[in-house]
């Protein structure tokens, strides 16, 4: 997982030093995010770490967070590659540096749970509801900047 977030970073960085970059590109760049966002998540679930129950909602706002960068780009007039970049607590990059550290602490702290939930499920809870937070943020954003 840290592999492919360092390789998505350094595909960008080789583009833009090489001026290479694409619409193309960044479309490409943007759904490669989401499928890797749903195959890490969905991971926790189909190995039984997580229950769907968990595992479904945070995909759904994972997705919504990029849905509303990219449906807010779509319909502004100013920056539209750049729309509500920035604007929310959590993006795919914290989402996935977020998950990898509740691998690392899930590797130290296996059998520990509170109130009966795991180190996974308590982190994807929390995240859960940063991402809920998100979308808020972001639907505001568009809100203000739209109208």
């Amino acid at each position: 997982m840290l592999l492919l977030t360092g390789l998505d970073i350094l595909d960008g960085m080789v583009a833009r030093r090489y001026n290479k970059v694409t619409a193309f590109g960044g479309l490409l760049d943007s759904t490669m995010d989401r499928v890797s966002n749903f195959l890490v998540i969905s991971a926790f679930a189909f190995a039984h770490l997580v229950s769907w129950s968990i595992v479904a909602p945070l995909l759904l706002f994972s997705f919504l967070t990029s849905y509303i960068r990219a449906q807010g780009g779509v319909r502004s007039k100013n920056d539209p590659a750049n729309f509500a970049s920035g604007v929310g607590l959590i993006e795919h990059t914290e989402r996935t540096v977020w998950i990898f550290i509740t691998v690392l602490l899930f590797a130290v702290l296996q059998q520990t749970t509170i109130w009966g939930f795991s180190i996974i499920q308590i982190s994807f809870l929390m995240l859960t509801l940063l991402s809920i937070y998100t979308v808020i943020q972001r639907m505001l954003y568009a809100y203000k900047k739209l109208n």
